[in-house]
Protein backbone atom coordinates (compact mmCIF):
# COMPACT_ATOMS: atom_id res chain seq x y z
CA UNK A 1 0.00 0.00 0.00
CA UNK A 2 2.78 2.44 0.93
CA UNK A 3 4.76 1.47 -2.13
CA UNK A 4 1.75 2.33 -4.31
CA UNK A 5 1.38 5.64 -2.48
CA UNK A 6 5.01 6.43 -3.33
CA UNK A 7 4.39 5.60 -6.99
CA UNK A 8 1.38 7.94 -7.09
CA UNK A 9 3.51 10.67 -5.51
CA UNK A 10 6.16 10.11 -8.17
CA UNK A 11 3.59 11.04 -10.81
CA UNK A 12 3.25 14.46 -9.15
CA UNK A 13 7.01 14.86 -8.99
CA UNK A 14 7.38 13.98 -12.68
CA UNK A 15 4.87 16.71 -13.55
CA UNK A 16 6.89 19.14 -11.43
CA UNK A 17 10.19 17.92 -12.94
CA UNK A 18 11.68 17.16 -9.50
CA UNK A 19 14.03 14.49 -10.81
CA UNK A 20 16.19 13.93 -7.71
CA UNK A 21 13.06 13.21 -5.70
CA UNK A 22 11.63 10.96 -8.40
CA UNK A 23 14.77 8.83 -8.02
CA UNK A 24 14.60 8.97 -4.22
CA UNK A 25 10.96 7.85 -4.14
CA UNK A 26 11.74 5.03 -6.56
CA UNK A 27 14.18 3.74 -3.96
CA UNK A 28 11.64 4.26 -1.18
CA UNK A 29 8.90 2.48 -3.09
CA UNK A 30 11.05 -0.59 -3.61
CA UNK A 31 12.22 -0.46 0.01
CA UNK A 32 8.64 -0.45 1.27
CA UNK A 33 7.71 -3.31 -1.04
CA UNK A 34 10.63 -5.36 0.26
CA UNK A 35 9.72 -4.60 3.86
CA UNK A 36 6.22 -5.88 3.23
CA UNK A 37 7.62 -9.01 1.63
CA UNK A 38 10.05 -9.40 4.50
CA UNK A 39 7.10 -9.46 6.91
CA UNK A 40 5.31 -12.05 4.80
CA UNK A 41 8.30 -14.33 4.22
CA UNK A 42 9.94 -14.04 7.65
CA UNK A 43 6.88 -13.60 9.92
CA UNK A 44 8.62 -10.67 11.59
CA UNK A 45 8.85 -6.92 11.21
CA UNK A 46 11.58 -5.82 8.84
CA UNK A 47 14.69 -4.34 10.40
CA UNK A 48 15.05 -0.57 10.39
CA UNK A 49 17.27 -0.20 7.38
CA UNK A 50 17.25 1.49 4.00
CA UNK A 51 19.51 -1.18 2.55
CA UNK A 52 17.31 -2.79 -0.09
CA UNK A 53 20.00 -5.36 -0.90
CA UNK A 54 20.05 -6.55 2.71
CA UNK A 55 16.25 -6.83 2.79
CA UNK A 56 16.18 -8.72 -0.49
CA UNK A 57 18.78 -11.23 0.72
CA UNK A 58 16.79 -11.84 3.91
CA UNK A 59 13.76 -12.63 1.74
CA UNK A 60 15.82 -14.80 -0.59
CA UNK A 61 17.12 -16.82 2.36
CA UNK A 62 13.71 -17.43 3.91
CA UNK A 63 12.36 -20.97 4.03
CA UNK A 64 8.96 -19.73 2.93
CA UNK A 65 10.32 -18.35 -0.34
CA UNK A 66 12.28 -21.51 -1.07
CA UNK A 67 8.95 -23.38 -0.93
CA UNK A 68 7.25 -20.94 -3.31
CA UNK A 69 5.72 -22.76 -6.31
CA UNK A 70 7.49 -20.38 -8.72
CA UNK A 71 10.91 -20.45 -7.09
CA UNK A 72 12.55 -21.33 -10.43
CA UNK A 73 11.12 -18.17 -12.03
CA UNK A 74 12.29 -16.21 -9.00
CA UNK A 75 15.80 -17.60 -9.33
CA UNK A 76 15.85 -16.76 -13.04
CA UNK A 77 15.18 -13.07 -12.29
CA UNK A 78 17.13 -12.83 -9.08
CA UNK A 79 20.46 -11.62 -10.51
CA UNK A 80 18.81 -8.86 -12.54
CA UNK A 81 16.87 -7.74 -9.47
CA UNK A 82 20.01 -7.72 -7.32
CA UNK A 83 21.86 -5.64 -9.92
CA UNK A 84 19.02 -3.13 -10.00
CA UNK A 85 18.87 -2.94 -6.19
CA UNK A 86 22.58 -2.16 -6.06
CA UNK A 87 22.08 0.69 -8.54
CA UNK A 88 18.98 1.88 -6.71
CA UNK A 89 20.86 2.31 -3.41
CA UNK A 90 22.70 5.25 -4.97
CA UNK A 91 19.46 7.23 -5.01
CA UNK A 92 18.70 6.99 -1.31
CA UNK A 93 19.06 10.51 0.06
CA UNK A 94 20.24 10.50 3.62
CA UNK A 95 18.92 13.17 5.91
CA UNK A 96 21.91 12.81 8.18
CA UNK A 97 24.01 15.92 8.85
CA UNK A 98 26.24 17.06 6.02
CA UNK A 99 24.44 15.08 3.33
CA UNK A 100 23.67 18.42 1.67
CA UNK A 101 27.33 18.60 0.69
CA UNK A 102 26.83 15.63 -1.63
CA UNK A 103 23.58 16.71 -3.27
CA UNK A 104 25.28 17.63 -6.54
CA UNK A 105 26.82 14.15 -6.71
CA UNK A 106 23.27 12.84 -6.71
CA UNK A 107 21.99 15.09 -9.48
CA UNK A 108 19.53 13.22 -11.64
CA UNK A 109 18.32 14.43 -15.01
CA UNK A 110 14.98 13.74 -16.64
CA UNK A 111 16.17 10.81 -18.75
CA UNK A 112 17.83 9.09 -15.79
CA UNK A 113 14.80 9.63 -13.56
CA UNK A 114 12.30 8.33 -16.11
CA UNK A 115 14.45 5.29 -16.90
CA UNK A 116 14.78 4.58 -13.18
CA UNK A 117 11.02 4.93 -12.76
CA UNK A 118 10.33 2.42 -15.53
CA UNK A 119 12.80 -0.07 -14.08
CA UNK A 120 11.28 0.48 -10.63
CA UNK A 121 7.81 -0.30 -11.94
CA UNK A 122 9.06 -3.45 -13.68
CA UNK A 123 10.85 -4.59 -10.52
CA UNK A 124 7.79 -3.97 -8.36
CA UNK A 125 5.60 -6.00 -10.70
CA UNK A 126 8.13 -8.83 -10.60
CA UNK A 127 8.49 -8.72 -6.80
CA UNK A 128 4.73 -8.58 -6.28
CA UNK A 129 4.27 -11.67 -8.38
CA UNK A 130 5.84 -13.64 -5.52
CA UNK A 131 3.50 -12.50 -2.80
CA UNK A 132 -0.14 -13.27 -2.19
CA UNK A 133 -2.80 -10.78 -3.13
CA UNK A 134 -3.90 -8.83 -0.11
CA UNK A 135 -6.99 -6.83 0.48
CA UNK A 136 -6.11 -3.26 1.38
CA UNK A 137 -8.56 -1.43 3.63
CA UNK A 138 -10.07 1.67 2.06
CA UNK A 139 -9.71 4.96 3.90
Amino acid sequence: MLSDYDLATIDCLVKGERWVYVAFLCQQSVERQLKGMYLYYNNAEAPKTHNVNFLFLKIVNSEKLSAHPEIERFNEGRAACEDFLIDLMFYFISDYPFSYKNIMNRFVNKDNALALLEKTKETLVWLRSFQPDIEVPQA
